[in-house]
């Protein structure tokens, strides 16, 4: 294949793959013609729940780093949700995303905007890098779940369902409001995690990287824009360490562990919450019990090395109730 034909071929896997991206963006158009009700904000709630909560609690806090256990049938059903959320498949964005905390704030990340700039990493990455799959060796904990792999083909049929849902809800305003509205704000307001999280906020902790707790993102991203505690602690399934860090998605998974939904809760200890700007951000090599996924690239005395599997790193407390 010529290196002509390789780009074009490449710009049509890239097209394809942000093309539903971009389809919810160019709906927008649309909302000076359909009129905003009551109705339609309280859908809005609904369904940015919905879909927000799929992609913070479901393809970040469950598939990436494996911050609770929970069955089979509702991690499905928690991926579906996310995957309405038309952020791409949910192998394709647990690859990227432990690529981002292998290699985060580095040359090797995905979207820096420490190394690049602030478009790169809120939203050029996804045109200037390869569409599929950059390290199929990294999720190879997933690829063994036949229901993932077929969701990772299937991604934008979640999404259409719930448009149509939207639709027989209330019409034209249930669809241009209630999903392609809604799906927009909680596609840009998870890409400023990677973009504004890393530029703007407070480092409770000194990480190898430029994350940054930020209040805003905080209650925005439903949790997830308290970035420098997760950096600290990849695989806790509490962002907000601080009783003022109001954390959403755990509030979620609290909720899901007291109706035994999910157990085996993971948990920053309170040596680590305690922690003060500029406490070293050591996190041991070393682990309490059966290796599970998480990537996180150790710093100091862990000698720079990546610790692969989904048990718990030092600091970081197992319970099966929050």
């Amino acid at each position: 294949m010529s290196s002509a034909a390789r780009t074009r071929h490449r710009s049509v896997r890239v097209l394809v793959a942000v093309g539903p991206m971009l389809a919810v963006h160019f709906a927008l158009v649309a909302i000076p013609f359909v009129e905003f009700t009551l109705w339609s904000g309280l859908l809005m709630l609904a369904v940015s729940r919905f879909i927000g909560l799929g992609v913070t609690a479901g393809f970040h806090r469950c598939l990436t780093h494996h911050s609770f256990k929970t069955s089979r049938w509702f991690r499905l059903l928690l991926i579906v949700a996310g995957c309405a959320a038309l952020q791409k498949g949910p192998l394709w964005w647990v690859a990227q995303h432990r690529l981002h905390h292998k290699h985060s704030d580095t040359a090797d990340d995905p979207h820096s905007p420490v190394i690049k700039n602030f478009f790169h990493a809120h939203l050029g990455w996804l045109f200037t890098g390869d569409p599929t799959i950059p390290d199929p060796h990294g999720i190879r904990d997933l690829t063994k779940y036949p229901e993932l792999v077929w969701l990772e083909r299937l991604w934008v049929v979640p999404g259409v369902l719930v448009a149509c849902a939207c639709y027989a809800l209330l019409g034209w305003s249930g669809v241009v409001y209630g999903y392609c509205l809604t799906a927009v704000l909680v596609l840009n307001v998870t890409f400023a995690v990677n973009s504004v999280a890393h530029l703007f906020g407070r480092r409770r902790f000194e990480t190898n990287d430029g994350s940054r707790n930020n209040a805003a993102l905080g209650i925005l991203a439903l949790g997830e824009g308290w970035h420098n505690n997760h950096h600290r602690v990849p695989n806790s399934a509490r962002h907000g360490f601080a009783w003022y860090e109001f954390d959403e998605t755990y509030l979620f998974i609290r909720v899901l562990a007291r109706l035994g939904l999910v157990w085996n809760v993971k948990l920053p200890s309170t040596k680590v919450r305690a922690g003060k700007a500029g406490e070293p951000a050591h996190v041991s090599a070393q682990f309490r019990d059966a290796p599970s996924p998480v990537w996180h690239r150790h710093s100091h005395s862990s000698g720079g090395t990546l610790a692969q599997g989904c048990a718990n790193h030092e600091g970081v407390d197992a319970r099966s109730e929050p």
